[in-house]
């Protein structure tokens, strides 16, 4: 039986803003197939810490690997789905989603199965500024999901979403 890949590094992590420590000292090592929960107070600096693991910011000190490289090295292998999605409002549902699977030179049909499997499908003909907030996460998720990522950030996915919605992203 082989061991599981090392997936995510982070090797005593420092990050200021200004002169208030953000992060310090931070430390772990997460392997491939598992699910991680961040666990924190209001800036704790959960955020923070996934950022710095897609490579958007660089830490002060310290070092942060995922998946063998440095952070961001791999943007079709990592997906993400920010606290605050946004998309262009003008646009459907369907649209925004090809738009990006465009961009990432996915095929079409890939952003069709996602907005089957999320439930989007009666919806996929919506402007974007016309959904709820239950909708634009589930468009975000099927963004995240749209190049099979290895690897899945999620930011609180299920902030300002009622208890049905919540059980869907879960």
């Amino acid at each position: 039986m082989s061991a599981k890949q090392e997936t995510i590094c982070v090797d005593n992590v420092g990050f200021w803003r200004g002169r208030r420590k953000v992060l310090d000292g931070v430390s772990c090592r997460l392997q491939s197939g598992t699910l991680t929960a961040l666990i924190g107070h209001n800036g704790a600096g959960k955020s923070t810490l996934i950022k710095l693991c897609l490579g958007l910011i660089t830490p002060k000190k310290g070092k942060v690997k995922v998946l063998g490289g440095r952070p961001g090295a791999s943007p079709i292998s990592v997906g993400y789905l920010p606290e605050n999605v946004s998309f262009y409002d003008g646009m459907t549902i369907r649209d925004n989603l090809n738009y990006f699977a465009d961009l990432k030179n996915i095929p079409r049909q890939r952003a069709d199965e996602l907005i089957e499997s999320l439930g989007l499908s009666t919806v996929a003909v919506q402007k974007v500024g016309q959904c709820s907030k239950g909708q634009r996460q589930r468009l975000g998720l099927a963004q995240a999901l749209l190049a099979k990522p290895k690897l899945l950030f999620l930011d609180e996915p299920t902030v300002g979403l009622d208890p049905t919605a919540s059980d869907f992203m879960y």
